[in-house]
């Protein structure tokens, strides 16, 4: 009779340890999604070393006076001109049970369109008419260490 209560408190115990894991690699997923969302962010600002324009509308008359913007130039990020592509990035989580297991999902995306098309999409490989703007991989490369370090603390004695 006994061994058979040790074994259901056991049960009950690692059940429990279990679902506390669970709910913290789901916590720790959303951390990690806001790092991603944080770094695409600042890849996708700074300056750029493209060619220069003088904005529409600014200066008046003067050919000398205005804003100027600088563009990026093929390979580098996409130049921030208004920030409508790097304010349009949102963090999303999920989890998928596998096997045993839970895999947790962080995930930044946008979905800004023109013409039907991925803006951050159409940047990042190009087009006919546009080199590509890579900005994923230098988010990825920034990313990944902070990301590591949220799934790497101990999950039995954290509070997240």
């Amino acid at each position: 009779m006994e061994y058979q209560q040790a074994k259901r408190e056991f049960e009950v115990t690692v059940n429990k340890t279990i679902e506390e894991i669970e709910q913290k690699a789901k916590k720790r997923g959303f951390q990690a999604a806001n790092v991603l969302t944080n770094e695409v962010k600042k890849v996708l600002s700074g300056q750029r070393s493209g060619r220069n324009y003088k904005v529409k509308g600014t200066g008046g008359k003067s050919k000398k006076s205005g804003i100027v913007y600088t563009a990026s130039a093929p390979g580098e990020p996409p130049a921030l001109r208004f920030g409508t592509l790097q304010k349009s990035f949102k963090r999303r989580t999920y989890a998928e049970r596998n096997g045993n297991g839970l895999m947790v999902y962080a995930v930044t995306e946008s979905n800004l369109k023109v013409n039907g098309y991925l803006l951050g999409e159409l940047l990042e490989n190009g087009t006919k008419r546009i080199a590509p703007r890579p900005f994923v991989q230098k988010t990825i490369e920034a990313a990944l260490p902070k990301i590591r370090q949220i799934f790497a603390r101990n999950y039995r004695n954290s509070g997240g």
